[in-house]
């Protein structure tokens, strides 16, 4: 009934939009969105700006050609103590850094590999053939909402 941890199963949940006049009707997609989204969509759907502080990408496009290239994650987190858990999720991989809420340190990682492991059983962030995965995935984290989004001049 509410998220509870950084986990696929907590943090996965459908987005459904109707828009009038929207060219695929009905369509899926598979493409990463957030809730954050629904803001900045909204906002183009009725033809009004969005605000330039809002974190959200609109889907618009993304409802007229299901398939196109999107973003590059999704982010979410969660709380556990004095650490926060600050997840990246990409198409295939969901990464999780558990971080001092004060200083920020690095106290514990997870990796989980969707194509492999969809439950998000085993923890690979140690695996040392992983370790750009890793790396990369970190990026991506550090770059945040605007580094994930969809590719220039495709929205």
């Amino acid at each position: 009934w509410c998220k509870h941890s950084n986990f696929e199963t907590s943090v996965h949940s459908p987005l459904l939009l109707r828009v009038p006049g929207q060219a695929n009707r009905g369509g899926r997609t598979a493409a990463l969105t957030e809730f954050v989204d629904v803001y900045p969509t909204l906002c183009e759907a009725c033809g009004l700006p969005a605000p330039p502080h809002l974190e959200g990408t609109s889907l618009l496009p993304l409802l007229d050609q299901p398939q196109r290239p999107w973003k590059r994650a999704a982010f979410s987190q969660y709380p556990r103590g004095q650490v926060m858990g600050y997840s990246t999720r990409t198409a295939r991989y969901r990464y999780t850094r558990w971080q001092e809420r004060q200083g920020g340190k690095l106290v514990a990682a997870e990796l989980y590999d969707h194509d492999q492991d969809p439950g998000e059983n085993v923890n690979l962030a140690e695996r040392p053939e992983l370790a750009a995965t890793v790396q990369e995935l970190t990026a991506i984290h550090e770059a945040g909402w605007r580094g994930a989004r969809p590719p220039a001049g495709r929205v």
